[in-house]
């Protein structure tokens, strides 16, 4: 039996609670084993939602896809504070909530635009050469540098205060905390605030909806999980066509630059009126990006 060819592009996955996202990407190697895989955007082993794999030469895309905007369904605890900022945690602080539902959301307003945001501590950014986790495990204390993010809006906002409980909807941009987030917003409505749940609605183009859920994908025919691939083609489908004669064709595999007038970062390359490609634009200059 001929195998199919596994083709260029990317996945949809709806990843589900309880495993990570590097698990994820060590499921899919295992059905597609012949090629790289990576994905673009970790979500903490609590989140659940959008994350886009990358499969074959897609993978030269995951820089890209990850600088794109994300949106967020939220829960959080108000009323206790944990070390990890999350349920997972230790409790470290809790207090009464005697805060209305109009200052609440009135003050979880307040975090909409541009602001510098403390990561948490356990996280995976390096401080020295080490993961700041791997301090906060070891009961060590590091400072973490804050980061320009920017809240875009935050929508939905239900409040029960029986329950104690809070939901929104956030759109932010790469790089962003929600933990954090959360934990600012306890610090701002002044009792203190957890992460209960988590889940990506959206990173860029990929959407919830459009997406299929870890353990369905795993119960599809061969066939049919490759045709969930969407491919580079599809993705950048409105991107500018850029149609090569076989000279400049054999220029542009080559890495030969060429002048192009357009405001576009990515265009797609044609040869013979079939798809051979990305290339990557700046200053009108564009040069070789990806070659299927």
């Amino acid at each position: 039996m001929i195998i199919p060819q596994v083709k260029n592009g990317i996945l949809n996955i709806d990843k589900p609670q309880g495993i990570t996202s590097h698990d994820v990407v060590d499921i899919i190697k295992k059905i597609f084993p012949s090629v790289k895989v990576g994905h673009t955007g970790t979500l903490d082993p609590l989140a659940t939602g959008v994350l886009p794999i990358c499969i074959g030469e897609a993978t030269k895309l995951t820089n890209n896809l990850t600088c794109e905007s994300k949106k967020y369904k939220v829960n959080i605890l108000l009323g206790v504070e944990t070390d990890t900022y999350d349920v997972t945690g230790k409790i470290r602080f809790a207090s009464v909530l005697d805060k209305d539902e109009i200052y609440i959301k009135e003050r979880i307003k307040r975090f909409v635009g541009k602001q510098e945001q403390i990561p948490p501590i356990y996280s995976a950014i390096r401080v020295n050469g080490k993961r700041a986790y791997s301090y906060a495990r070891e009961g060590k204390n590091v400072e973490l540098e804050p980061r320009s993010i920017e809240i875009f809006s935050i929508d939905n906002i239900v409040v029960d205060l029986p329950k104690r409980e809070v939901s929104f909807e956030v759109h932010c941009t790469k790089g962003t905390y929600i933990r954090s987030l959360v934990h600012d917003i306890g610090k701002k409505i002044g009792c203190g605030a957890i992460m209960t749940e988590l889940r990506r609605l959206q990173t860029g183009n990929f959407k919830i909806e459009n997406s299929i859920k870890l353990y369905d994908y795993l119960k599809l025919d061969y066939d049919d999980m490759l045709n969930k691939i969407i491919s580079i083609e599809e993705y950048y489908k409105e991107a500018k066509r850029v149609n090569l004669s076989k000279e400049d064709f054999i220029k542009f595999i080559n890495g030969v630059k060429f002048e192009i007038s357009t405001q576009e970062k990515i265009v797609r390359i044609y040869f013979n009126n079939k798809f051979k490609g990305l290339g990557i634009v700046e200053n009108n200059i564009m040069k070789r990006y990806i070659v299927e």
